[in-house]
């Protein structure tokens, strides 16, 4: 959905192996959950254009709509953003001057974000950035779901393959995750 922002390379590195690391030492239990059961859902996603953050009010209705209780982060790939993002208050952002030398968000509402423990997470396209990523890995929510990737974090993966549409992608999460009996 997004294209993927490039790093210092030794940075991003040490950042992945470090993140591993972590990984290796966290104890999690995945619990699948239905949207009509979620009391709360994390969403997180990447602005890439005021275009992308238009797409993601929209499916953020649509759940509101259907009586979802959602908690929003996105990440802003940019040093500066624009004030655009930063006019929305709405949404909690973070973005590339907030993050660390490890490439890990140092913002309060990203560590809270990431300390939660949401019924269920579901990524619109965060993923393919790497302090996403490392948000979205180290999440204590109990269920995760996103975008089909070859090391993704999520218990629920959707393989869309070439269709790049956030409503189809939107459509087939509320799909699946109605199809859950808990």
């Amino acid at each position: 959905m997004a294209k993927e922002k490039k790093y210092n390379g030794f940075k991003l590195k040490i950042s992945k192996w470090l993140l591993g690391k972590n990984l290796s030492t966290m104890v999690r239990f995945p619990k699948s959950c239905s949207l009509e059961k979620a009391s709360t859902v994390g969403v997180t996603f990447a602005a890439t254009s005021p275009e992308h953050l238009e797409n993601i009010k929209k499916l953020l209705k649509e759940l509101a709509n259907m009586g979802v209780q959602t908690y929003t982060l996105g990440y802003i790939p940019e040093k500066k953003p624009s004030d655009f993002y930063l006019s929305e208050k709405a949404f909690n952002f973070f973005f590339d001057k907030e993050l660390d030398w490890l490439l890990r968000p140092k913002n309060q509402a990203a560590m809270e974000f990431e300390a939660t423990e949401f019924d269920i997470l579901i990524d619109f396209g965060g993923i393919s950035f790497f302090p996403m990523h490392a948000l979205i890995s180290k999440s204590k929510a109990r269920f995760k779901v996103g975008q089909f990737t070859e090391d993704g974090p999520f218990d629920l993966m959707i393989n869309i393959k070439d269709k790049k549409d956030y409503k189809y992608y939107f459509d087939q999460v509320i799909h699946y995750l109605s199809k859950f009996n808990n």
